[in-house]
Formats: C-alpha cells, sequence, structure tokens
C-alpha cells in the first residue's frame, strides 16, 4: 500500500509539471489540444516514475529530475502517437479512446508528435543543472536510429517473419522498449549526480525491466500457442528477476523500483 501511494504520488507531481510545460505553449490551439489529448489519455507514467525513483534511490533531487523526466514523458507520447498512424501500426485506438488521429486527423497528429519531440529538447536545453548534456545526448541516442526508431523500422519492415524468432523478438524490444526505460533510470542517476557503477547499475535495471514489460505486453495483447505462452512467461520473469537483482546495493531505498517490478510480475501472474 504505502509503495503504491508513493507512485501514485509521483504521477500526480509528473501530471502536474506536464500540464504547466503544455499551458505555457502559444501557437494554434488546434494543436495544443492535440498534443493534450495525447498526453492526458490515461497513459501510467511508468517512464518518468523511474526516473523520480531512480534519483531517489541514490538520494537525488527529485525536483531536479522532474524536468528529464517531463522530457522522457513527452518523448514517449511522440512516439506512440506515432507508432499508432496508419502507416504504421494503424491503431484506432489507446487506452480505451480514439488515438491522436482518429481523433484530429493525420497530418495534425504528425505535427502533434514533432512538437512533443521539440518540447521534450527544448525542456532540455533550458536546464543549467550538472550532466544536462549527458542526458540530452543519451536520450537522443535512446530514441535514434540504434534505438527505438531503428527498431520501428525493424518492426514494420520485418513484421511477417520476426514473431517466432526469439533473438530478433528481443533486438526489437530492447531498441524500441527497453533502451527508453533505460535511459529514463539513467536519467534519475544522472541528476543524484551518483557513482558511475550506481548509475551503471540503473541503466541495467532499466534495460532489463524493459525487456520484461514488453514481453508481458505481448502476453496480454496477442494470441500464443500454450507452449509458446509458457516459454515468453518463463523469460519474461527471468529478466524481472535479474532487473531487480541490480537494485540490491541500494537496499530499502529502491523499494518502490522493486514494487514496479513486482507489478509486471503480478500482470505475467495473472495472464495465467
Amino acid at each position: 500500500m504505502k509503495n503504491r501511494i508513493a507512485v501514485e504520488r509521483d504521477r500526480i507531481l509528473i501530471n502536474s509539471a506536464l500540464r504547466r510545460y503544455l499551458t505555457r505553449l502559444k501557437g494554434p490551439r488546434i494543436l495544443r489540444k492535440a498534443m493534450e489529448y495525447a498526453i492526458f489519455s490515461g497513459g501510467k507514467r511508468l517512464r518518468p516514475v523511474l526516473t523520480l525513483e531512480s534519483s531517489r534511490a541514490l538520494n537525488g533531487d527529485i525536483k531536479k529530475a522532474l524536468p528529464f523526466a517531463c522530457a522522457i514523458e513527452f518523448v514517449h507520447n511522440f512516439s506512440l502517437i506515432h507508432d499508432d498512424l496508419p502507416a504504421m501500426d494503424n491503431d484506432d485506438t489507446r487506452r480505451g479512446k480514439p488515438t491522436c488521429h482518429k481523433k484530429f486527423g493525420e497530418d495534425l497528429a504528425i505535427l502533434a508528435g514533432d512538437a512533443l519531440l521539440n518540447l521534450a529538447f527544448g525542456i532540455l536545453s533550458n536546464l543549467k543543472e550538472n550532466k544536462v548534456l549527458e542526458a540530452t545526448s543519451l536520450l537522443s541516442d535512446a530514441i535514434g536510429v540504434e534505438n527505438m526508431i531503428g527498431g520501428q523500422v525493424l518492426d514494420v519492415t520485418h513484421r511477417r517473419g520476426f514473431k517466432g524468432n526469439k533473438r530478433f523478438r528481443n533486438k526489437i524490444n530492447r531498441m524500441k522498449t527497453a533502451a527508453l526505460m533505460a535511459i529514463s533510470c539513467k536519467a534519475g542517476a544522472l541528476t543524484a549526480e551518483a557513482k558511475p557503477r550506481h548509475i551503471k547499475r540503473m541503466y541495467e535495471f532499466g534495460i532489463n525491466l524493459g525487456l520484461g514489460f514488453q514481453i508481458a505486453d505481448d502476453i496480454k495483447d496477442s494470441r500464443h500457442s500454450a507452449s509458446t505462452l509458457g516459454r515468453m512467461k518463463k523469460e519474461a520473469k527471468s529478466f524481472i528477476s535479474k532487473a531487480e537483482r541490480y537494485l540490491e546495493p541500494f537496499k530499502k531505498r529502491a523499494d518502490i523500483l522493486r514494487y514496479i517490478a513486482d507489478s509486471i510480475l503480478e500482470r505475467i501472474a495473472n495472464s495465467e
């Protein structure tokens, strides 16, 4: 209960900050409405919560981590808008609501995604905290051709052939999902000015959490044979267990990160 309340407190803090950034914007009202629609359509704020809690686990200042958390959430939602487009995954709904392009049209959805990406780097460019340049560079890498965008290219160009190939599936999961979760955790560690070995631990925690998270999502959203489903569950549990081992040196300070990892295990268990 205590950890769940702490996560909800983080979400409230993050939502308030996201809204402040959006309400400061000028420009066409319809574009701002599309951006707000995408951001406030029911997301759980997992990635920015990871940023805040990674900082907290390393005795960091949450106020310093919050802008990074918001930038990462804007980037994440940019990717969701574009992933949903007819040229990509062609999804009509997200979180039980019409996708951005269904609500506002493809043209405005593309521009809203672009604007969210631009806003994210605008936030980071105005910061004067230590490690800003490093965190900005890492975020750029996490969404670039070697990670998120490259992973989406592999996804759309190999959609028919990769589903049964575990190695290829994990490569895409690492590029598209795990890379952004890893930078979410690493950014929190950087803002806490943690020791390099602790920053590396947070990064590896994020990678393994992201891999387990994506497999858990695939289990929920797809139909699989009983044998394939069993292998996927075992693999996801292995990634989550590995992620939690990286938190061991942080002891009770990382309890909320463990709670997040355990919640993914619970999702897997509930699918059985």
